[in-house]
């Protein structure tokens, strides 16, 4: 099994892509996709987000501004060290590829996938915890395929995380902050995505202010990019990168 140390690979093109995980998780979720690009010749980073990779006890004090505090402190030393980046992730780390790149418009583009604008009623993330629940149970158990090495989260999960990641939703979704993302943008949803609402997609495509590029799946749910069929978004994102 994986461990969800951050990855760094290095590539051949003069390109580097900082590649974010999502809520809980950590930073082996996005393995697959970086050795993909990497063989492509980009250089790719696949972080940590704030609370995460450490102790599950982080999620107890971790904060809306403290993953964008993080994702700025990661952008900002991978963009000290290479002069093309590009930006994204899965779900909360597509939120935040999307936020980077309204903070800054020197990022060439956003891989967004999953980026939930609103949640799916009903999921672990979505539902409502009695005032008194601290801790969600999350067994890792037997995962198929690429889930079985890659999708590394916390089995002791704080439920007060998910009113943080609703507040990041909040900042990301409003029209003013998605209108100043002036580079282009790839945003992958698949319909049967059970987080993320699936027409999160639509309302990036209103807003932004930049041109975005969907890439509709009809399976494949939140984490597309580990289940069947990933390869196809793996070949879309590296053809986006090639493009922008």
């Amino acid at each position: 099994m994986y461990k969800n140390d951050p990855c760094f690979l290095e590539g051949t093109n003069g390109a580097a892509v900082l590649l974010m995980h999502g809520l809980t998780s950590g930073a082996a979720q996005m393995v697959p996709m970086a050795r993909y690009l990497n063989d492509f010749g980009y250089t790719v980073r696949c972080v940590n987000l704030a609370g995460h990779g450490t102790y599950p006890e982080d999620l107890l004090h971790t904060t809306a501004e403290d993953l964008i505090a993080k994702a700025e402190y990661d952008y900002a030393d991978l963009a000290s060290q290479y002069d093309r980046v590009f930006v994204g992730g899965v779900s909360t780390g597509g939120l935040l590829g999307l936020y980077l790149a309204a903070q800054h418009p020197e990022i060439r583009g956003v891989v967004s996938i999953s980026a939930p604008m609103w949640l799916v009623p009903g999921s672990f993330i979505s539902r409502d915890y009695p005032p008194e629940q601290v801790w969600l149970d999350r067994p890792l158990g037997v995962k198929p395929g690429l889930f079985r090495k890659y999708h590394i989260h916390y089995e002791k999960i704080a439920v007060r995380i998910f009113d943080e990641l609703r507040r990041l939703m909040d900042i990301v979704r409003d029209a003013s902050l998605l209108e100043r993302v002036t580079c282009p943008v790839l945003a992958v949803q698949a319909a049967d995505d059970d987080v993320a609402d699936p027409e999160s997609v639509d309302h990036i495509i209103e807003h932004i202010g930049s041109t975005c590029t969907p890439l509709r799946l009809e399976t494949g749910g939140h984490l597309c990019l580990l289940n069947t069929g990933c390869y196809h978004i793996f070949a879309a994102a590296r053809k986006f990168l090639d493009a922008c």
